[in-house]
């Protein structure tokens, strides 16, 4: 008889059920949550490392789903509204350290943040 790939019954949580860890299996990451994925990897498949004449940057992109609040953006003085999809820039070369520079991390436009070493 040929073995089974699939789980058994008895193993998997039933549907509405809890799945380990107290989270429901369909929760969907919200405003202002992190992807449990991402927390289960360690990843974050919107940040990169720049290195510009300013330095290096530890940049993290900002879907417009996770924009939860109004920012300033630093390079044009404008508004950065709820729900608009924008980045996050922060030193890597700081002399404090990672932490201490986190802490002045800095929402920007795109188009601003390309177009910085030209100001």
């Amino acid at each position: 008889m040929p073995r089974s790939n699939r789980p058994r019954r008895s193993a998997a949580p039933r549907r509405g059920e809890r799945a380990a860890g107290g989270a429901s299996r369909r929760s969907r990451p919200g405003p202002g949550r992190a992807d449990p994925l991402e927390e289960l990897l360690g990843m974050d498949p919107g940040y990169s490392h720049q290195s510009g004449s300013d330095g290096g940057w530890h940049v993290r992109d900002i879907p417009s789903w996770r924009a939860v609040k109004d920012y300033t953006c630093p390079g044009c003085g404008r508004t950065i509204r709820q729900g608009q999809a924008h980045l996050v820039a922060w030193r890597s070369d700081w002399i404090m350290g990672d932490e201490d520079a986190g802490a002045d991390r800095r929402h920007w436009h795109p188009t601003c943040w390309r177009t910085r070493a030209s100001r």
